[in-house]
């Protein structure tokens, strides 16, 4: 089946959705725990320093949870891209989280870094399974309507299986007749006569009704037979077979001649 516009408008926005929530937020608009960790460095007096981060910046982690630790209302928190031992590097919260997230949660935790005299520090720590940020909405929102146009196109396109539509879904107009186009005209080179044009077609040309031949009139002359007198009515014989009464004119006596004109 052929997919109108709509429909694959909504395929793109739902891929885009998908990709967006599973592969270029997470990669791109945040940062796994190892790529904050390798940032992290402590010198000979203990003081800790976030690298290219600067004081005020906010920075957004995404990654799934491997360890928790609860102790002396704090959780401690292992990521699986740092590790989960002792001696990685671990996110603490000053609550018990025991009972709201547990290891292979996939969780986004945000704070700000902070500079402490000689040593930074991170404050205004937040923890948040996922979906929770406006990007994850934005993308989940991206995907639904795009499922949303394709089932509309779909459903569309099975309502009117025999109607000719246009991209979008809508019944096209039916094709108009292509208009006649006339044949160009002949040129005819200088000094050259004129060519004869082609006469129509006589096949295009109705035939007109034939009309019957005018009648002629035919002559014939008769003798009178003996015994027959003026004013007597004979049948005669005519050359083409038609028969017709003849009354013998006045004066006519037997053996006399007359003429007389039968029109066919």
């Amino acid at each position: 089946m052929r997919f109108n516009l709509l429909s694959k408008i909504g395929a793109v926005l739902a891929v885009l959705g998908v990709i967006g929530y599973v592969i270029i937020f997470p990669s791109f608009m945040a940062k796994d725990g190892q790529d904050f960790a390798s940032q992290l460095s402590v010198d000979a007096n203990g003081d800790e320093n976030f690298g290219d981060y600067d004081d005020g910046d906010s920075v957004m982690i995404v990654d799934t949870i491997s360890r928790m630790q609860y102790d002396a209302g704090e959780t401690s928190i292992w990521l699986e891209s740092i590790g989960k031992t002792d001696k990685h590097l671990r996110f603490v919260f000053n609550e018990d989280l025991m009972n709201d997230f547990g290891v292979g949660n996939e969780v986004v935790i945000t704070f700000e870094v902070a500079n402490s005299g000689q040593s930074e520090t991170v404050i205004n720590e937040d923890i948040t399974t996922r979906p929770s940020t406006m990007y994850d909405y934005i993308f989940i929102l991206l995907a639904g309507a795009g499922i949303g146009l394709v089932i509309f196109g779909f459903v569309r396109a099975r309502k009117q299986p025999s109607a000719a539509q246009n991209d979008w879904g809508v019944t096209a107009p039916p094709a108009m007749a292509p208009a006649p186009v006339a044949p160009p005209p002949v040129m005819v080179p200088p000094g050259l006569p004129p060519q004869p044009q082609n006469p129509p077609s006589m096949a295009a040309i109705p035939e007109a009704p034939v009309a019957p031949p005018p009648a002629s009139p035919s002559n014939m002359t008769i003798t009178v037979p003996p015994g027959v007198v003026p004013g007597q009515v004979l049948t005669v014989t005519m050359p083409n077979g038609q028969v017709v009464n003849v009354q013998v004119p006045p004066g006519c006596a037997s053996g006399s001649q007359f003429t007389i004109s039968v029109t066919q």
